[in-house]
C-alpha cells in the first residue's frame, strides 16, 4: 500500500470513530467548547459503570489523543472527551492561561451537559492531567476517581524535550512526515513500531490546529501543588520510557508524591512505554481506567 493510501486509511479510521460520537457545544469566551460523547454499548451493571468517564487530552492535542482507547472503553462506560480551549475544534483559550481557569471552563460545560450534581470519573494526559487535577478539586466529591497519565506540571521533575521545528503549511508532505516521526520518537512514543500512520496523522492534524502553547505551564509545579487537594481516588500512570519523566529514580519520586498526597493512592509504571501511554499501551491503560 502506498504512503498516500496508508495516510488516507488512517484518516478514515479516525473520521469513522468521530462520526460515532454525539457532538455537543458549551460556551467558551470566544465561541464554543466542543465535546464528544460516546454512549456505552451495554447496560451498566454497577454504580461505577454508570458514572460517565471524562478523558482530557494533552497539550497541542485534541480528543484524538484517546483514539486508541475509546472503542474498548465505551463497551463498559459512557465516554466523554472534549477539545480544550485553543485546541482542536474549540474556540481560543481565554486568559488567564492557567490550568485552574481552563478547568473552570470545562466544569461549567460539564455541569450543562451532565447536570451540576452528576458524579463522574476523570483521566487526564500530560497537560490534560494538570487541567484534570484542578477540575477534580473544583468538582470535589463528584469526581470519584482521577487518573493522571504522564502528568506535566511536576516542577523540577519535568524534563523539557527539545523538538524539531514543526512543519508549516508550505512544508513538502514527505518532509513534514519526517518531522512528525522524529518528534513522535523524541517526545511521545518509545518504540518505532508505535509510530504508525494513525499516530502520525493524529499528531500532524492536532499540531496544525493548535492555537495555545502549554509548554511553559508544563514546567510549573501546578500539578504537584494540586494533588493533596483532590478528594477522589488518585491514580498515577507513567511509562518507564516517558521522555518527560527523567528515568526510574524520578518516577519513584513521583510515586512518593502520590502516596504523600493520599493514603492508598495507586501508582503504575508501564515498562517500555513512552509519554503517550494511551496510544502505546492501550490495553494496559484501559484496564487501569476500568478497574474501579
Amino acid at each position: 500500500m502506498s504512503g498516500n493510501a496508508l495516510t488516507n486509511k488512517a484518516a478514515a479510521l479516525l473520521d469513522h470513530l468521530h462520526t460515532e460520537a454525539i457532538i455537543h457545544t458549551t460556551p467558551c469566551d470566544y465561541g464554543d467548547l466542543v465535546w464528544q460523547q460516546w454512549p456505552r454499548k451495554a447496560p451498566a451493571e454497577s454504580v461505577s459503570e454508570a458514572r460517565p468517564l471524562l478523558l482530557l487530552h494533552g497539550g497541542f492535542g485534541s480528543w484524538s489523543h484517546w483514539a486508541a482507547n475509546i472503542p474498548a472503553l465505551r463497551q463498559y462506560r459512557e465516554v466523554w472527551t472534549l477539545d480544550m480551549p485553543g485546541l482542536g475544534d474549540s474556540a481560543d483559550c481565554p486568559e488567564p492561561h492557567t490550568p485552574e481557569h481552563i478547568a473552570a471552563i470545562v466544569l461549567r460545560g460539564l455541569d450543562t451537559l451532565l447536570g451540576p450534581t452528576t458524579g463522574f470519573e476523570l483521566a487526564g494526559f500530560s497537560f490534560g492531567a494538570m487541567v484534570g487535577a484542578r477540575l477534580a478539586i473544583l468538582a470535589g466529591s463528584r469526581c470519584s476517581r482521577f487518573t493522571a497519565i504522564g502528568a506535566a506540571g511536576c516542577g523540577d521533575l519535568h524534563v523539557q524535550v527539545h523538538l524539531l521545528h514543526p512543519p508549516t503549511p508550505d512544508t513538502p508532505p514527505a518532509e513534514a512526515r519526517s518531522i512528525h516521526c522524529g518528534n513522535l520518537r523524541t517526545l511521545m512514543l518509545a518504540s518505532n513500531d508505535s509510530i504508525d500512520e494513525l499516530a502520525i496523522h493524529i499528531h500532524g492534524e492536532n499540531l496544525a490546529r493548535h492555537r495555545f502553547n502549554s509548554r511553559k505551564l508544563s514546567l510549573s509545579g501546578d500539578f504537584v501543588q494540586a494533588l493533596p487537594l483532590i478528594k477522589g481516588r488518585l491514580v498515577g500512570v507513567w511509562g518507564s520510557r516517558d521522555a518527560t519523566a527523567g528515568g526510574r529514580p524520578s518516577l519513584e519520586k513521583r510515586r512518593a508524591l502520590f502516596e504523600a498526597a493520599q493514603t492508598g493512592a495507586e501508582f503504575h509504571i508501564l515498562d517500555g512505554v513512552g509519554h503517550w501511554a494511551m496510544y502505546e499501551a492501550p490495553e494496559a491503560i484501559n484496564k487501569i481506567l476500568l478497574d474501579t
